[in-house]
């Protein structure tokens, strides 16, 4: 039994005058109350009730331990009553982790609406291409794109995604188009890279339609996506980035589609979370805005109309 239980008892003994209407209330035996209050004075040292084959009345020490007592229980019913309420209520500090291009791009002009319809929430936006540890770091959302290896995270899709190779027209006047996958190993392909970093490996559709990787390789890379993306708009080179990421550039035709049979399907932009029997309110708010306004988005129709 918990220390917050033998308060409990005690009051209630207080309270009922004896030690038979106290275990009615509890549910528990008279020897069974008995002994928890004798255990009690036992720890403390001191004796809190004076017995009487009929009643128990607290002594001056008893008085005292009652009155502490019952200030501690109403904390620790309003502490209780308040975790109910966020349960229930969205609110506390929101750690959400996401992509750069994606983050800048789609995601933080979402938060100020969020925050709007949400004023009890506080949003921690970090903005990073590192792929992030949520245990580790504490992180509530960690959104990612692409091919995801398995874990024992929770996973829910945003919206459908794609990964677009393309080029600048400039660039593609200079070295010419890629017409197969190896053409690309010929090409300037700008990388993201940072420690742990795997991009230097991109992902395409093989004829079997299962997704294989193809070694490329470049002479600049950053881990910064979008400053790879600002040097292929450039005519620096190649990248293969997410259409979230490039819309507004493919659709301008400052980049041009490449290699367009290739590109992985059913992909999709996803958020993790950590496992737990039931999200917290405040995750569950924002992940539920998220798909809302991402649902209907256009660059999610520009990625079906790609053939996702």
């Amino acid at each position: 039994m918990h220390a917050a239980d033998d308060l409990t008892v005690f009051t209630r003994v207080v309270d009922c005058q004896g030690f038979s209407a106290a275990g009615k209330e509890l549910r528990m035996t008279t020897a069974v109350v008995s002994s928890r209050i004798a255990k009690l004075e036992q720890r403390l040292g001191v004796r809190l009730l004076n017995r009487t084959t009929r009643q128990a009345r607290p002594t001056d020490e008893g008085l005292i331990y009652y009155d502490h007592c019952m200030k501690v229980l109403a904390e620790v019913q309003e502490v209780e009553h308040r975790l109910a309420e966020m349960k229930r209520r969205p609110a506390g500090a929101l750690r959400v982790s996401v992509p750069v291009s994606l983050g800048r791009n789609q995601i933080a002009p979402l938060i100020p609406e969020f925050v709007a319809e949400n004023p009890d929430i506080q949003v921690r936006l970090q903005v990073t291409d590192r792929v992030v540890n949520i245990l580790d770091e504490d992180v509530n959302i960690a959104i990612r794109k692409g091919v995801l290896p398995a874990s024992g995270d929770i996973m829910r899709r945003l919206a459908p995604d794609l990964r677009v190779c393309c080029a600048a027209s400039d660039y593609l006047k200079e070295n010419g188009t890629p017409k197969t996958l190896e053409d690309l190993r010929n090409h300037n392909c700008l990388l993201l890279r940072f420690p742990g970093s795997k991009r230097y490996t991109w992902q395409f559709m093989a004829d079997d339609e299962t997704i294989s990787n193809l070694n490329v390789s470049g002479n600049m890379d950053s881990n910064s996506s979008a400053v790879l993306i600002d040097w292929a708009v450039q005519g620096h080179g190649v990248i293969m980035k997410s259409v979230w990421d490039i819309a507004d550039h493919l659709d301008s035709g400052a980049l041009v589609p490449l290699l367009a049979e290739r590109w992985p399907r059913d992909l999709g932009i996803n958020a993790l979370m950590p496992a737990r029997p039931q999200q917290p309110a405040k995750t569950r708010a924002f992940i539920d805005y998220l798909v809302k306004r991402m649902r209907d988005h256009p660059v999610g129709a520009m990625a079906e109309s790609y053939g996702l």
